[in-house]
């Protein structure tokens, strides 16, 4: 019975978990936009306010751990100064399965007259993957907020990624 105890203890101890409450917590601020993010997660070594990528450390969820759960900052001009966010959101949908194997729509969500959140699941890169994307439109421009997970951990790190999803502000 102590061995099985034991075991167990074992294996809880092994079990990562992509951070705790307990984590401090790192903002990123550039000009038009700020986000906090885990103080666990890194900035990838070419972040730059156009294009930012947040990555999350390895995981024993799946081992070994082959994908890089993160977080994607990007903003884009839109065509037009009337280019919506239902538009956007819209052109995304049409275009995301020409990319994504199995495309295949979960949420599309309005959340403010210029904020969409948009999730979705397929295959890339040879991994299953769900993302939540956020897509906010101000001053002609489209600014997007990417979690990407393999499709078996999204549930696992959607609770605990979406404050910080959520944390993204524009100025």
């Amino acid at each position: 019975m102590k061995l099985y105890g034991l075991i167990l203890l074992t294996c809880l101890s092994l079990t990562a978990r992509a951070s705790t409450p307990a984590d401090s917590v790192k903002v990123l601020e550039f000009k038009p936009y700020k986000i906090n993010y885990p103080s666990t997660w890194r900035l990838k070594e070419t972040c730059a306010v156009n294009e930012c990528s947040i990555l999350a450390p390895a995981d024993t969820l799946n081992y070994p751990d082959i994908y890089t759960e993160s977080i994607n900052l990007t903003f884009n001009p839109l065509p037009s100064a009337e280019y919506t966010v239902d538009k956007y959101a819209q052109f995304s949908i049409d275009y995301l399965p020409k990319v994504v194997k199995n495309f295949k729509v979960i949420e599309k969500k309005k959340l403010k007259s210029n904020v969409i959140r948009l999730t979705y699941s397929g295959e890339k890169n040879n991994f299953k993957q769900t993302w939540r994307q956020y897509y906010y439109v101000k001053s002609g421009k489209v600014y997007i907020v990417t979690f990407s997970a393999e499709t078996p951990k999204y549930d696992y790190y959607q609770p605990f990624i979406e404050p910080y999803l959520n944390s993204f502000t524009l100025k």
